[in-house]
């Protein structure tokens, strides 16, 4: 992966044996997860538990997940979008189809306090492990459920990927220049956001089920969780009753918010009251047009967005970017420069946070991925790589049998 040499990764590489029992003062330490998750909401949701202290048991079938595959990317084998989701995770192979797999599963349930899933509604209970049987297994359980449309009505079993989410949400229409087709976003919004929200639900769950006791279930709906995401553009439709253009990268109740161009590359300026566009102008030279008609009011800007815009970029192409964004940084206007993603992981921000880790693969040497965006007490909470296909079998089904073996000492 391209990085600047000035841009080191932060080193984070351990055994892989050892490593995932390296949680010591992370907030979900003592929390073992059952992962059944695959691709990309579910797995999203399973690595932050475990970046923060939770023992995560990713269950795979003999073949492996899907997503180890998938894709044209891979490095060494690994498909880029499994390495990029499943680090602070034991991977166990399990045949849940053999009654041998079906009994360690159970055996591994009694142990946890979280069980994860996103497949469709229903494959769990077909499985033998719906949520009643969880609770039978493990009172004090917590099963936590991801899909695409919710487990009732009448798309619970529809097919929802990222893109599918996107369109239906809405967020696509409102994405993308007004005479071109509707875009998706660049990254795969639903399946992050899914995967965020799921684990502040689970977090939430063990909470209220340490407070009290009983067994805790915890729903998403993916759909649900982008129309939270897009809370404030449906309030705006909502209030005008009609629906919204879509603008490139302007706003549609600031200016100027938008792509800007100087003498050497685009940067954005996010203008969003009138002090800023009084600061902007004096920053820029152009001190009359912070109370000209038509531009002294953010109404009035935005009324008059081309003019706004035009006046500018005939501005901004006299000078290069640097020149620009140090005169609106000195005026404290919101501005930033327009970075490829080789740019921002090179950013001087994203070096000095140390988000961009090193990290052990499993077919041996290391990768360079991107952390969790959380510090918990000065730590950001990676300690291992994605495991290789079936890494931990053998030691967590040791540990089960050691178990099993202690409790019937202690019967006899």
């Amino acid at each position: 992966m391209p990085r600047s040499a000035s841009c080191p990764a932060v080193a984070v590489i351990f055994d892989q044996g050892a490593a995932v029992n390296r949680a010591d003062g992370l907030p979900l330490q003592g929390i073992r997860v059952i992962d059944f998750t695959h691709h990309a909401a579910g797995p999203m949701c399973t690595m932050l538990l475990g970046d923060y202290g939770a023992e995560i048991i990713k269950i795979e079938p003999p073949e492996g997940e899907a997503f180890r595959t998938s894709g044209t990317v891979r490095v060494k084998g690994e498909h880029v979008g499994f390495l990029a989701l499943n680090r602070n995770k034991k991977s166990v192979v399990i045949d849940l189809k053999s009654p041998e797999g079906r009994r360690q599963i159970e055996a591994l349930i009694r142990t946890a306090d979280v069980v994860v899933e996103n497949f469709r509604p229903g494959t769990m209970k077909r499985l033998g492990l719906g949520y009643e049987r969880l609770v039978e297994l493990n009172p004090r359980i917590v099963s936590a459920a991801i899909s695409a449309f919710g487990a009732t009505g009448a798309r619970s079993n529809k097919q929802g990927l990222d893109v599918v989410l996107q369109a239906m949400s809405g967020l696509m229409s409102i994405t993308g220049e007004p005479d071109r087709d509707p875009l998706p976003a660049g990254a795969p919004v639903a399946d992050i956001l899914s995967g965020v929200v799921g684990a502040l639900g689970i977090v939430m769950a063990v909470i209220a089920r340490n407070r009290s006791g009983q067994p805790q279930q915890v729903e998403l709906g993916m759909l649900d969780a982008m129309i939270s995401l897009l809370s404030l553009r449906l309030q705006q439709v909502l209030a005008v009753g009609h629906d919204l253009p879509r603008m490139g990268s302007g706003h549609p109740q600031a200016c100027p918010w938008d792509v800007f161009h100087a003498a050497d590359g685009p940067f954005v300026i996010a203008a969003t009251r009138d002090e800023y566009w009084q600061r902007l102008c004096r920053a820029v030279g152009i001190p009359d047009y912070a109370t000209r008609e038509g531009y002294a009011t953010i109404v009035d800007r935005v009324a008059n967005r081309p003019r706004v815009n035009a006046l500018l970029n005939d501005l901004f192409k006299q000078k290069p970017r640097a020149h620009w964004l140090k005169a609106l940084d000195g005026a404290d206007v919101p501005n930033g420069p327009l970075n490829s993603l080789t740019e921002a992981m090179a950013d001087e921000t994203v070096c000095e946070s140390g988000v961009m880790l090193e990290v052990d693969h499993p077919a041996g040497g290391t990768i360079t991925t991107a952390g969790p965006p959380l510090r918990f007490n000065g730590a950001r909470g990676a300690r291992m790589g994605p495991p290789g296909l079936g890494a931990h079998t053998a030691a967590v089904l040791a540990e089960l049998l050691v178990s099993a073996n202690a409790g019937k000492g202690q019967r006899a």
